[in-house]
């Protein structure tokens, strides 16, 4: 009898989780279609993908379309200089994948929306399970009341506007399920020794560096972290190994999966691009309850520094903190101490060295050295995300440990709600923003076999004057190029290597001998000096009428 009870129990707790993991897939699929609208999802609309978006766009199409690609290497992005395509943050690993399957899929298409519902189904149903497993080191894994605390946290972490803000700009940092799928690896193996750590947490960070090297950081920050504070049960070897192996792992896969060749690159913007002290506050004045719109310090916070996390987040953070004013927490076995760890370093490094608090701002002065390192992040404020997941799950936990699983979850059920109501205006918002997007596109090219598509000056040269929308015009140039099937030398890239900006933009070098079967797309200035020897091989004609710009295409023979 007793064995039978057990078994009941178990297949009831089971089927109990499973309706839970289903409950949380429902909200997100639901969550998401809300957020993104019709439009995304619609496979042959692709007028939406702009700016960033549409130039990850491109980089699939000549990707996927290219016979002659090395690994993640190809000049059909940089004609005629090799390029590795990670560079134009495609989420490397996934165009690997789908490359062979290429050939089935209709060129043109774009399935980002889709990827974006399926970035917040992953990010609510890791959520879940690292909550079951955070309840469980509270000592409340057990019953029904733990279950609707895992799907609330998982509501709360799948609804935080920094994760969906992003589908209006980036596919690649909209992968923050792998920062939460990193959590719940940590959790699940604690205490665990041997290979079986190595290959979770260590996978996961493998995993990251193939979406993108921010997110790739964030996984190897929290995992270190964790590891450093279990020194004395672990010893300070297998600590050490650990480590290694976490570094090691990352950086074997940020150079399989290209990112490294941009590493040395010059880029500014450190600082610029952070967060600000009040971020997790401010919704730049569009959520329902909290309408906060705190001045942008740096004129890069707005969207780069966008670290919102919703009133209900907020609601639970200050609850579980103010609970535990002159109260200790019964023993537990989940990390809090590390937990608080993780948070205080992602913030300080989403902060960086421009400290601003509002509108007021202050310089830290930091060694050379260090400024360097932290110049190839300099996205800074996207560090906060990881410190935002850790937080609500630290928060969950202490509200359960102070009130119980069966109030807690009734408390959480209205913070759930709360939130919901409160970041409901932001994700129309960013429907709405989403909708309203227009991509640049090139017309008046007549179809003609081209060997390329070469721009001058290109992009990367001089986005202010090069032809065929300006500083937007790789969205227009790129499309034209992808449709032809042709390379092109125009790009705008996360980095852009030295040996790529000396080529491209040695201009006598490049003229000195034309490639008679390309389409060439120059400014007034440039035609100016080099049009007559444009002439001897094309037909040349102003792109736009009224317009300084020109096309020259081959002459028929």
């Amino acid at each position: 009898m007793n064995t039978l009870r057990l078994g009941g129990i178990v297949r009831h707790r089971s089927t109990a989780r499973l309706l839970g993991a289903l409950t949380v897939i429902a909200f997100a699929v639901c969550w998401g279609r809300y957020v993104l609208g019709a439009v995304p999802l619609d496979v042959h609309d692709v007028h939406w993908l702009w700016g960033d978006l549409s130039q990850v766009h491109t980089a699939w199409r000549q990707y996927l379309s290219d016979p002659d690609v090395v690994w993640l290497a190809s000049t059909r992005m940089s004609h005629p200089l090799p390029l590795s395509i990670a560079l134009f943050d495609p989420m490397p690993l996934l165009l690997l994948l789908a490359r062979p399957v290429a050939s089935f899929v209709e060129p043109g298409t774009q399935y980002f929306g889709y990827y974006f519902l399926m970035c917040l189904v992953l990010q609510a149903l890791f959520a879940y399970l690292a909550a079951l497993s955070a309840l469980t080191r509270v000592g409340a894994g057990r019953g029904g009341a733990s279950v609707v605390v895992a799907i609330c946290c998982a509501f709360l972490i799948a609804s935080v506007p920094y994760t969906f803000y992003r589908f209006q700009g980036h596919t690649a940092l909209s992968s923050q399920w792998v920062l939460v799928l990193s959590i719940w690896a940590a959790l699940a193996t604690l205490e665990v020794r041997g290979s079986r750590w190595y290959l979770a947490n260590c996978g996961v960070v493998l995993l990251a560096t193939g979406l993108n090297p921010y997110l790739a950081l964030m996984v190897c920050i929290s995992s270190a972290t964790l590891s450093l504070f279990r020194i004395r049960a672990l010893g300070s070897a297998e600590v050490l190994r650990r480590l290694v192996a976490i570094g090691g792992v990352a950086a074997t896969g940020l150079a399989l999966f290209g990112f490294l060749g941009g590493s040395t690159a010059h880029s500014g913007g450190y600082g610029v691009y952070s967060m600000n002290v009040l971020g997790p506050f401010d919704s730049h004045g569009i959520a329902r309850l909290l309408p906060l719109d705190v001045p942008d310090a740096t004129g890069g916070q707005t969207f780069e520094g966008y670290t919102y996390v919703g009133l209900g987040v907020l609601s639970l953070m200050a609850i579980a903190l103010l609970t535990y004013v002159n109260h200790r927490a019964p023993d537990n076995r989940f990390p809090f101490v590390p937990a608080l760890a993780i948070v205080l370093l992602c913030t300080a490094l989403a902060v960086s060295a421009t400290v601003t608090v509002a509108s007021h701002s202050l310089e830290i002065p930091l060694p050379g050295a260090v400024t360097y390192l932290l110049s190839r992040f300099r996205g800074s404020g996207r560090f906060f995300w990881m410190a935002g997941f850790w937080l609500i799950l630290v928060s969950v936990c202490a509200c359960t440990l102070r009130f119980g699983v069966r109030r807690a979850a009734a408390l959480l059920m209205a913070i759930t709600a709360l939130q919901i109501v409160d970041v409901s205006t932001i994700g129309a918002n960013v429907r709405n923003t989403i909708a309203s997007g227009n991509a640049l596109r090139v017309d008046g090219i007549a179809a003609a076999q081209y060997s390329a598509v070469l721009v001058f000056p290109a992009w990367q040269c001089d986005n202010q004057h090069t032809p065929a929308g300006g500083v937007r015009n790789y969205e227009a140039i790129g499309d034209l190029a992808a449709r032809l099937k042709v390379p092109t030398n125009n790009f705008y890239a996360a980095r852009t290597p030295a040996d790529q900006t000396a080529y491209h933009c040695d201009y006598d070098g490049r003229f000195q001998s034309l490639d008679p079967r390309a389409l060439y797309l120059v400014s007034g200035a440039v035609y100016a000096d080099r049009g007559e020897r444009l002439r001897l091989d094309h037909d040349c004609s102003p792109l736009q009428p009224g317009q300084d710009e020109w096309k020259c295409t081959p002459k028929r023979n």
